[in-house]
C-alpha cells in the first residue's frame, strides 16, 4: 500500500507540476489583458458559484470512493442524483442572477452568473466517473486529464481576451474546463449508469454524502467569506487586488494539494480499521506535508514584491501586502485540510461538520472585528485567526474522533514550525543586506537561500530529520518507476 500510494503521488506530483506551470502562465497573461476589475467582477460570482459546486456533487463522490464494497446499481443512482443536484443548481443559478448583481450593485452580474451556472450542469454528468478512477487509484489517467481540459480551458480565456471580450474571457475559460474534463473522464471510466433502481442500499451512501457536504459546504463558506467581505466592503478594484494576490499565494497548495491529498485519502481509508498503523502513517504524512508548507510560506513572503511584479506586472503594487499576509495564512490550509481528510477516512463526517460550523463562527466573528480596518483589517483578520485559533481547536477537536492525540500532532509540527521561523527571520535580514536588479535572479537566489537554511535548521531535531531521509529513500526508492 505504501508502495502504490507513493508512485500514484510521484505521478500526480508530475502532473501537477505541468499544471503549475499552466496556471502561472494563465496568471501572467490575463493579468496583462485583463484591469483588476475584471478579476474582481468574476471572484464576486465565484464566491457563489464555488458555494453550488459544494452541493453539486453531494459528497457523493467520496461516498463511493470510501466504501469497502460498492455495486453497479448503487454507483448508477449516485450519478442521477449528482446529475439532478447539477441540473437544479444551473437553474437556480440562472433564478437568483439578479439577485446576486443586486447585492453588489453590479448590473453586468446578472448575465455572468447566468453563464457561470452551465458549470454545475456539464460538472454534475461525471462525478461519478472520476469518483470510480480515484477508487481504482488511477491517477495517471485523472492526472492527464486535469491537464489537458486545464490546458483549454487557459487557451480558451487567453483567447477571448486577446479578442477584446474583457471579463467574458474569465467565464469562458471554466465553462471550457468543466465540459472537456467531463467528456474525458466519460471516456477513460468507459462506464455507463443503468436506470434508477430500488433496494440498491443507497441510503446509507446518501446519509454519509450529505454529513460530508454540509461539512464542505459550511468549509467553502468559511473560506469565501473573506473575499466576500473584501468585495463589500471594498468593491470590484480592492476585491480584484485580493483576488490576484490570493490566486498566486493559494497556486502552491491548489495544484499540488487537492491531487496529493486524494491520494493520500485512498490510501487512509484502507487501513482506518488499523488505528496504530493509521496513527504512525498520518503523523509521518502530516510532519512531511507541514515541512514542505512552510518551506514555500517563507519563500513567498520573502519574494512577495518580486513575485508580484514578474507575474502580475505594473499597477498591481497594493496587491503586495495582501500577498505577504495571505502567504503567512497558507500555514493553515494543508494542516487542517490532512486533519479532515483523517476524520473522513475512519467516517466522522458528521463530526467534521459540527467542527466546520465553529470554524465559520470564529472566522465571521473575526472578520466582523476586522472590518472596522478595511480591507486590510479583514485579510489579517483572516489570517491571524486561522494561526491562533482555528487551526490548533481543529488538532484538539478531531483527536476526539480518531486514533491521534492532539499531543502527538504538536509534538510532530513543533520542529518544524519553529524551523520555519527561525529561518524568516535570517532570510529577511539577508534580503535586508543585499538584493538583485532582476526579479528572477532575485526569487531563485533566496529561494535557494531559504532551502538551505531552512533543512540546516530542520535537521536540529530528530523528528524532522528522521521524515527528511525516510522522504529521500522513498524517492531513491520510487522514482525511477515514475519514468
Amino acid at each position: 500500500m505504501k508502495e502504490r500510494a507513493v508512485k500514484s503521488a510521484g505521478i500526480t506530483l508530475a502532473a501537477q507540476g505541468i499544471k503549475l506551470i499552466l496556471q502561472l502562465g494563465s496568471v501572467a497573461i490575463l493579468a496583462r489583458l485583463l484591469q483588476p476589475s475584471d478579476f474582481g467582477l468574476i471572484a464576486m460570482v465565484t464566491v457563489f458559484t464555488g458555494l453550488a459546486l459544494q452541493f453539486m456533487e453531494g459528497g457523493l463522490s467520496m461516498a463511493t470512493i470510501q466504501r469497502d464494497q460498492i455495486t453497479h446499481a448503487q454507483v448508477s443512482n449516485l450519478f442521477w442524483v449528482n446529475g439532478a443536484l447539477g441540473t437544479a443548481l444551473c437553474l437556480l443559478g440562472i433564478l437568483i442572477s439578479p439577485l446576486v448583481a443586486m447585492i453588489y450593485d453590479e448590473p453586468r452580474l446578472t448575465l455572468v452568473m447566468a453563464a457561470m451556472s452551465l458549470t454545475f450542469l456539464i460538472g454534475g454528468l461525471s462525478v461519478q466517473h472520476d469518483a470510480l478512477l480515484r477508487r481504482q487509484m488511477r491517477f495517471k489517467t485523472i492526472s492527464v486529464i486535469d491537464i489537458v481540459s486545464m490546458a483549454a480551458g487557459i487557451a480558451a480565456g487567453i483567447t477571448a481576451a486577446l479578442g477584446g471580450l474583457e471579463y467574458w474571457a474569465l467565464v469562458i475559460s471554466p465553462i471550457t474546463t468543466f465540459a472537456t474534463k467531463t467528456v474525458m473522464r466519460w471516456l477513460s471510466a468507459r462506464w455507463v449508469p443503468s436506470m434508477m433502481s430500488r433496494g440498491s442500499g443507497v441510503r446509507p451512501l446518501l446519509g454519509f454524502g450529505a454529513n460530508l457536504t454540509g461539512a464542505n459546504f459550511i468549509g467553502y463558506l468559511a473560506t469565501n467569506i473573506t473575499p466576500f467581505a473584501v468585495g463589500y466592503i471594498g468593491g470590484a478594484n480592492a476585491l480584484g487586488f485580493y483576488n490576484r494576490a490570493n490566486t498566486l499565494t493559494t497556486i502552491p497548495s491548489s495544484q499540488l494539494l487537492p491531487p496529493v491529498m486524494n491520494v493520500m485519502q485512498s490510501a487512509l481509508t484502507r487501513v482506518k480499521d488499523e488505528p496504530d498503523r493509521l496513527r504512525r502513517a498520518a503523523l509521518s504524512l502530516m510532519t512531511k506535508i507541514a515541512m514542505v508548507t512552510m518551506l514555500v510560506t517563507i519563500t513567498m513572503y520573502a519574494t512577495a514584491d518580486w513575485l508580484v511584479s514578474l507575474f502580475l506586472g505594473e499597477g498591481w503594487g497594493e496587491a503586495v501586502e495582501i500577498f505577504r499576509i495571505l502567504a503567512i495564512s497558507t500555514i493553515v490550509t494543508p494542516i487542517t485540510t490532512f486533519t479532515a481528510i483523517i476524520m473522513v477516512a475512519v467516517g466522522e463526517a458528521r463530526a467534521l461538520m459540527r467542527w466546520k460550523a465553529i470554524t465559520l463562527s470564529i472566522l465571521a466573528g473575526a472578520i466582523v472585528l476586522g472590518s472596522f480596518w478595511g480591507v486590510m483589517g479583514i485579510v489579517l483578520a483572516h489570517c491571524l485567526s486561522g494561526i491562533f485559533i482555528r487551526m490548533p481547536g481543529f488538532l484538539i477537536y478531531s483527536s476526539r474522533y480518531q486514533p491521534i492525540k492532539s499531543a502527538d500532532f504538536f509534538v510532530s509540527l513543533f520542529p518544524v514550525f519553529f524551523s520555519a521561523l527561525a529561518t524568516l527571520v535570517v532570510v529577511m535580514f539577508l534580503r535586508n543586506s543585499f538584493a538583485f536588479e532582476s526579479d528572477i535572479v532575485s526569487i531563485f537566489v533566496f529561494s535557494l537561500i531559504s532551502l538551505n537554511i531552512y533543512l540546516v535548521a530542520l535537521f536540529f531535531f530528530k523528528k524532522t530529520r528522521l521524515e527528511i531521509k525516510d522522504s529521500f529513500i522513498l524517492l531513491k526508492k520510487f522514482l525511477p518507476k515514475f519514468l
